[in-house]
């Protein structure tokens, strides 16, 4: 047979209080019976003493005592005057020498089946015994007893009323983070649960709210990082189509496209590794490998990524680069922040408009005629979807996410980044960078098609 066990928190707690409140009351009555009894008699005692007190001070004192004992009685007591000698024969051993001592003896007897409580004391020549039946003392005590059950039937009760009352209390706020761990379960907004009362339940609802915010940062994190993702995969995607339908088109020789569609292809090949390690790691970010890069060879690769997407925008593409322009930071993260800078750039400036790509010592700014920022734009640029959300509906925008993904490359290398625009007059987005490792001057060119002079434009045919 199995056993009933209840299933529920609050019943369980209920059941427990209940359980150990019914034992106490159960060990009170019995304790408190016994204890009851326990006076009752000897306050029964010490009245039947006075008793037998007061009968011998009535009675003169007999200089002789009597031959045959005599008995008084009534329903409830027995008075025995008897010689000294039938008293030691009626009483125990230490009340009869108490008699004989001239002492009230009390105490108890059984006579006959019946057990009586006694009185004795010697009154001259003789000895008065005053006996009671213990039944007439038994319904004494028995309206205490019936006193001591009703008080415990109402304590039990009111025990009871308590008990529900502390399970109720205590179990609520543990069924309400259940119902909200459920609801977040299943991917429902669970609310915050409010931290009050007991210091185990406040903090248990602490630790929930502290999840669910958790969970959901993760969450949107785990989701702005796909975002990201696609993105990033998107950029080099772009490029390498562009190029294929160019080298279709015949306007590039295979050698020049094959080396960018190559190019491309390994940038694609450290996304997919990215996405791989961060899978592996359960991270939400990017990695990096600093190192001194010199920023002409981004803008250059910029311009030779974008130039197919500027001949179908009709937009003059160019790069200006000083001959120190060096910085720290991840060649292939930079040409990534860089890459979004020129799309957005691209794509907001009109046809026949200029976007110009500045490589300057620790940084680099990539210039556009298009319609620029309002003043209170300025300051969220690089916020998630605000200027998706901002202009989304009149300006050819992309997926909200560029702007921020430069910001987090050039934070995670130890740069920031800055805008400056005007309605109507274009803006300039600038990525700065921690100065090289190396000297400016020692910087290796890497194969850089310019040389050593103080500035040279590159414009896109």
């Amino acid at each position: 047979m199995r056993r009933l066990v209840p299933r529920t928190l609050r019943a369980r707690l209920f059941a427990g209080i209940a359980a150990a409140v019914a034992i106490s009351i159960l060990v009170t009555l019995a304790v408190g019976a016994a204890l009851t009894r326990r006076s009752l008699d000897a306050d029964a005692l010490r009245s039947l003493g006075r008793q037998v007190d007061l009968i011998a001070a009535q009675r003169a004192a007999p200089t002789a005592a009597p031959d045959l004992g005599s008995f008084l009685a009534t329903e409830q007591e027995r008075l025995a005057i008897l010689t000294p000698d039938q008293a030691e024969l009626l009483l125990p051993a230490g009340a009869a020498a108490a008699v004989r001592a001239d002492e009230v003896a009390t105490g108890s007897i059984d006579l006959h089946g019946t057990r009586y409580l006694y009185a004795a004391r010697r009154n001259g020549a003789e000895a008065l015994v005053l006996l009671r039946t213990a039944r007439s003392q038994a319904a004494d005590w028995t309206p205490f007893l019936v006193g001591l059950g009703i008080a415990a039937g109402i304590g039990a009760a009111l025990a009871a009323l308590v008990a529900f009352v502390l399970a109720r209390a205590v179990a609520r706020p543990v069924a309400r983070v259940a119902e909200a761990s459920r609801r977040l379960a299943t991917g429902e907004d669970p609310g915050e649960l409010g931290e009050q009362g007991a210091t185990e339940v406040a903090t248990l609802a602490a630790s929930f709210n502290h999840l669910s915010a958790e969970l959901s940062r993760a969450q949107d994190a785990e989701r702005a990082f796909l975002l990201s993702v696609s993105h990033e995969l998107k950029t080099p995607l772009t490029a390498i189509r562009g190029h294929a339908e160019a080298l279709s088109d015949g306007v590039l020789g295979a050698r020049d496209a094959g080396e960018v569609i190559e190019r491309e292809a390994g940038r694609l090949e450290r996304l997919i590794r990215d996405l791989l390690d961060l899978a592996r790691l359960r991270r939400r970010s990017f990695s990096t490998h600093l190192q001194d890069v010199d920023l002409g060879v981004v803008a250059l690769e910029a311009v030779a990524r974008y130039e197919g997407l500027s001949r179908r925008f009709d937009v003059s593409l160019s790069a200006v680069v000083e001959p120190t322009a060096g910085a720290a930071g991840d060649a292939d993260r930079l040409l990534q922040a860089v890459s979004n800078l020129v799309e957005n750039a691209l794509r907001c400036t009109p046809a026949g408009g200029s976007v110009r790509i500045l490589a300057s010592p620790g940084r680099i700014d990539v210039v556009d005629d298009g319609p620029g920022l309002d003043a209170a734009d300025v300051d969220r640029a690089f916020e998630r979807f605000y200027l998706w959300e901002r202009y989304g509906g009149n300006r050819p925008v992309g997926t909200g996410l560029g702007l921020a993904i430069v910001r987090e490359l050039a934070e995670a290398m130890g740069g920031r980044v800055e805008v400056t625009s005007s309605p109507g007059v274009g803006s300039t987005f600038t990525l700065l960078l921690p100065a090289p490792a190396q000297a400016a001057a020692g910087l290796r060119r890497n194969g850089s098609p310019y040389t050593e002079r103080t500035s040279e434009r590159f414009t896109t045919p």
